[in-house]
């Protein structure tokens, strides 16, 4: 099985100072509160999103849900991860991709977990809507661990060293909205 977790840091230019990207890139792993008995399929997916203001972090949402088949990757882009991210099976374990670009189709596999390893992948982006122009600028942490549906436990993803990681925050990109 297939554990999941992933976190959005969404942030404005007011803090984007380095006293707040600290306490940004500080958060790397949550609890997830699921009922083990709950738990169906081969993906459990829990997805957070906090929002940083001058005044401190503040969860703005959090949600928790088993995936089936249709969420592996097949070969067209979907959205049950979101852009940038997909899961695959592979013939050992597996295989996290990862696309910097979506509309180029560059999704490269980044690495394959076998049961009892985990994986992190972490990139930032930015966006701004066509009513505002405001950026919002997104921190976005993947955790990933593959085990046993019963070693599921809340604070699953507190791995400060997973065995694969991959970050890519080299520049922030501009999303086409």
């Amino acid at each position: 099985m297939l554990f999941v977790q992933r976190i959005d840091v969404i942030y404005t230019k007011a803090v984007r100072g380095g006293g707040y990207a600290n306490t940004r890139r500080a958060i790397k792993f949550l609890p997830v509160e699921f009922d083990k008995a709950d738990i169906t399929g081969e993906i459990l997916f829990d997805r957070a999103a906090i929002v940083q203001t001058p005044n401190g972090l503040k969860e703005q949402s959090h949600k928790t849900k088993p995936l089936g088949e249709n969420a592996f990757f097949d070969g067209k882009f979907s959205d049950f991860f979101g852009e940038r991210v997909f899961i695959g099976r592979g013939e050992s374990g597996f295989e996290i991709l990862y696309t910097d670009k979506k509309q180029r189709g560059y999704i490269k596999s980044r690495f394959v977990l076998k049961n009892g390893e985990s994986g992190r992948i972490i990139y930032n982006e930015r966006y701004s809507c066509w009513d505002s122009p405001v950026w919002n600028y997104y921190l976005t942490t993947f955790n990933f661990v593959c085990d046993e549906k019963e070693r599921f436990k809340p604070k699953l993803f507190y791995i400060k060293e997973p065995d694969f990681t991959f970050n890519d925050m080299k520049q922030l990109r501009y999303s086409g909205f």
